[in-house]
């Protein structure tokens, strides 16, 4: 278990963060700008001093401000914490191997022995190590600085916005490494991000930040399935669902089951998407809407039944969020409110989801 309960004061802003996460998986934290992500990580890593409050993750104490004789401050550098910015910060002096091996080299035993060479070929350098920095494009630098960190062997790898300043194409394809290296190591991660492609694709358990504060945190769907939530009652709602792809069958469509067995189609996957292959879908709130008959000779394609669970208790500006259930998987739609009137939406009814194949996302 990972345990933060930290404030740091300061002129213009005030930080007041408390939670709990587990120690394993990807913890997402998510939040307008200015919200306090970055210096939330900072904190965690020690690089705040004037941070007052408690950390401890996996049961030791990294800071304790309360603490008697003396107090807890655990300096940076014993936190063992690994750190991929938005900027991948390589030592422009090194080549690319000699930044890899950088923290590496001063570890005084490697816990855990490296094939190197493996490592190297499933990062995606092995015939850049002897390459400047200066010549790396930026994917291929922030490849770098993420190996670098996890050669250092981190108790705790802190991402910040690794991706943001990366184009279209390159994003896609570090999500896509991102995803099956988040599978494979056993080390928590952090991972800030204002995308909610990036969150709902990579993030087992999600923080909302807002104004220096958290104001949710648990499970991603838990956290994402709350309708009063600050996140629900904003434009940037979505729902996250685990499927998995079913056929490639249809003209243009690949078909895909989700966990409670509907299936839904998408716009088709290459055909290196391999039947069976897991998938996460994030579906906006703005892009479901709902009908209480089955719709004939609709262009949207993915119409399925549904049991409305839960409403928003207000109205935010002319339009409610309402939890569908579809078969266990839930999903957040937002309604007019004049359509929740005209419908007379209420908990335990049943009625018919509409969702946008354009909307998901793979």
């Amino acid at each position: 278990m990972i345990q933060v309960n930290v404030e740091l004061p300061g002129k213009d802003f005030h930080l007041k963060a408390g939670f709990e996460c587990p120690a394993k998986g990807v913890t997402g934290i998510f939040g307008p700008s200015g919200s306090g992500k970055t210096t939330l990580l900072r904190v965690i890593a020690g690089l705040e001093t004037s941070a007052h409050g408690s950390i401890a993750v996996k049961g030791t104490r990294w800071l304790d401000s309360q603490s008697a004789n003396p107090a807890i401050a655990m300096p940076v550098n014993k936190r063992r914490v690994g750190m991929v910015f938005q900027d991948a910060s390589l030592f422009p002096h090194l080549n690319v191997e000699q930044n890899l091996l950088f923290g590496r080299n001063r570890l005084n035993k490697p816990a855990n022995p490296f094939d190197l060479d493996e490592f190297y070929r499933q990062l995606g350098v092995a015939d850049l190590l002897k390459r400047a920095t200066a010549k790396l494009s930026g994917g291929e630098k922030q490849r770098v600085a993420l190996g670098r960190a996890l050669l250092a062997e981190p108790t705790l790898l802190l991402m910040d916005e690794p991706l943001s300043a990366l184009d279209q194409t390159t994003r896609d394809q570090l999500m896509l490494f991102l995803e099956k290296l988040f599978q494979k190591i056993e080390i928590p991660v952090f991972y800030v991000s204002h995308s909610s492609e990036e969150i709902a694709r990579l993030a087992d358990h999600l923080l909302l930040m807002e104004e220096g504060e958290v104001i949710e945190s648990g499970p991603i769907q838990q956290v994402l399935g709350r309708v009063d939530s600050h996140l629900a009652a904003s434009d940037a709602a979505f729902s996250m669902i685990e499927c998995r792809i079913k056929n490639h069958d249809l003209p243009y469509l690949t078909s895909i089951v989700c966990s409670g067995g509907e299936t839904l189609q998408i716009p088709r996957l290459t055909n290196a998407a391999k039947v069976g292959a897991r998938v996460r879908l994030r579906i906006q709130a703005r892009d479901v809407s709902v009908c209480l008959e089955h719709p004939k000779n609709s262009s949207i394609l993915n119409i399925l039944p549904a049991t409305v669970c839960d409403i928003a208790s207000e109205s935010k500006q002319g339009s409610r969020i309402v939890k569908l259930d579809i078969s266990g998987d839930l999903l957040l739609a937002k309604v007019s409110e004049f359509s929740v009137q005209q419908l007379e939406l209420r908990p335990g009814q049943q009625l018919f989801a509409q969702i946008k194949s354009a909307a998901l996302l793979y």
